[in-house]
């Protein structure tokens, strides 16, 4: 499946609060020269998916550099967070009227700071968890696949640069994670960060 179908079947807009967090990213410990890359967009409905996408194409495109895109595990309720954005604008607004300079400087940054308040794990519009194999096996993952399918929803298994990630529904892992010391799969539960869409070289 590939990046675009990937994305379209991941991003769920059934619920009117839900947005999603696309990021392009650059990582340190996979570039030991290229260029420093960070963005980040809100995906608010579908046809947001495909034009985020090619813009963080677009943007990347240093070739000596490794870049990847994420998509956040869970759907994030704009609705929640504006109201828990609301407190830190009034600390921002409030710095303002002192003069404090720190102040200003988050003034200029909005639009990274409702993105941060977005991400914020009391801000998740639903409830998926992350399992994150790494030098793991097909066979393994597999396994870990059919064990999780008895107990839960699984959403994904999506092949990662050095294993795979599965997304799935929250429930009591105690059982998976015991399982997967049987079968001496090394695993790490994540309750809310990122599944990996793609890695690529800068053109």
């Amino acid at each position: 499946m590939n990046s675009l179908e990937f994305l379209h079947n991941y991003c769920d807009f059934s619920n009117p609060n839900w947005v999603w967090i696309m990021t392009g990213i650059a990582r340190n410990k996979d570039n030991d020269a290229g260029e420093k890359f960070l963005r980040r967009y809100v995906i608010a409905k579908p046809d947001d998916i495909e034009l985020c996408w090619y813009e963080i194409h677009a943007l990347a495109r240093d070739p000596k550099t490794l870049y990847r895109i994420y998509i956040s595990l869970n759907a994030r309720d704009a609705v929640k967070a504006a109201f828990m954005f609301q407190k830190k604008m009034a600390d921002v607004t409030f710095g303002l009227a002192k003069g404090q300079d720190d102040a200003l400087h988050l003034s200029k940054k909005l639009g990274s700071l409702w993105k941060t308040e977005l991400a914020q794990m009391h801000n998740r519009g639903t409830k998926r968890f992350l399992l994150d194999l790494d030098n793991t096996n097909q066979d393994k993952a597999n396994n870990i696949h059919a064990y999780l399918r008895d107990i839960t929803t699984v959403h994904f298994v999506r092949e990662t640069v050095n294993g795979y990630h599965i997304v799935f529904d929250a429930c009591d892992t105690r059982g998976l994670m015991e399982y997967c010391k049987q079968i001496s799969a090394p695993v790490d539960l994540q309750k809310d960060s990122m599944v990996f869409v793609e890695q690529f070289l800068g053109e």
